[in-house]
């Protein structure tokens, strides 16, 4: 009787702290998913057409579907010099001063730990696995493809647009411009994953793998930081002793 009342107990106290629970299995799953990906692309990432089964074909289709006002975008939203991306960075650098003025510094280290820890992990990734790029076409977007010579697992365009775009979207959830910020943030990095694939810069597994890191990062950080640090570790504390007293 003892131990059901217990065990109760316990599912009340995870029943209250589900959003917890839900952010502990998004971050657990990202993370395990993307070292799925990064072990099974690791024997025969220097073959050239080594990946996933999907990998050749999504390319082949968007290849075969090239247009010019297409093409334009994709080197609009892939150009990190170009428009798009200076206007990200102007508008990190702009939360970053906001944040340092009004002494905010917990949010500040979340925000420059998300977009710099996401990007470490990418360099890291990138020279431990040292994936071959895509290099299956002549022509891409009607011009001789660049050879790009750094590895191409996973990608970095990807990585540092979701994690900006979560970053932003993490710090402007108690305003009413959360929606907006989100929805610009997620449409923004959805589009530079696209632009990856279309000018054939990476494997679509490559864009897969980005955003798992990403989102296993962030959220991880978020978790540890922000405001779920001290419940998270009243939960583990709860649920300790619920233990120690069933034994």
């Amino acid at each position: 009787m003892r131990i059901a009342t217990q065990a109760a107990e316990a599912l009340r106290q995870v029943h209250r702290h589900r959003l917890l629970a839900l952010l502990l299995a998004v971050i657990v799953g990202a993370w395990s998913l993307f070292g799925l990906v990064a072990h099974e692309l690791h024997e025969d990432r220097l073959q050239p057409d080594q990946g996933f089964p999907f990998d050749r074909p999504i390319l082949n289709y968007l290849h075969a579907h090239e247009g010019h006002g297409r093409c334009a975008l994709a080197n609009t939203l892939s150009a990190l010099s170009g428009p798009v991306w200076l206007t990200g960075y102007g508008l990190v650098a702009l939360v970053l001063g906001w944040l340092a003025y009004r002494r905010r510094y917990r949010a500040l280290i979340f925000a420059v730990g998300a977009v710099g820890g996401t990007m470490a992990i990418n360099l890291l990734a990138k020279y431990h696995f040292e994936r071959l790029r895509p290099a299956f076409y002549n022509q891409v977007c009607f011009e001789t493809p660049t050879q790009l010579t750094d590895p191409s697992f996973p990608s970095g365009h990807t990585m540092a647009s979701l994690a900006m775009a979560c970053a932003l979207g993490i710090l402007c959830w108690p305003t009413r411009w959360r929606w907006l910020v989100w929805g610009l943030g997620l449409g923004l990095a959805l589009g530079v994953a696209w632009s990856r694939l279309y000018l054939a810069a990476h494997y679509p597994s490559d864009v897969l793998a980005g955003w798992l890191a990403t989102i296993a990062w962030v959220w991880t950080l978020y978790l540890v930081q922000l405001r779920y640090f001290g419940e998270l570790r009243q939960l583990g504390h709860t649920v300790r002793e619920e233990v120690e007293e069933a034994i």
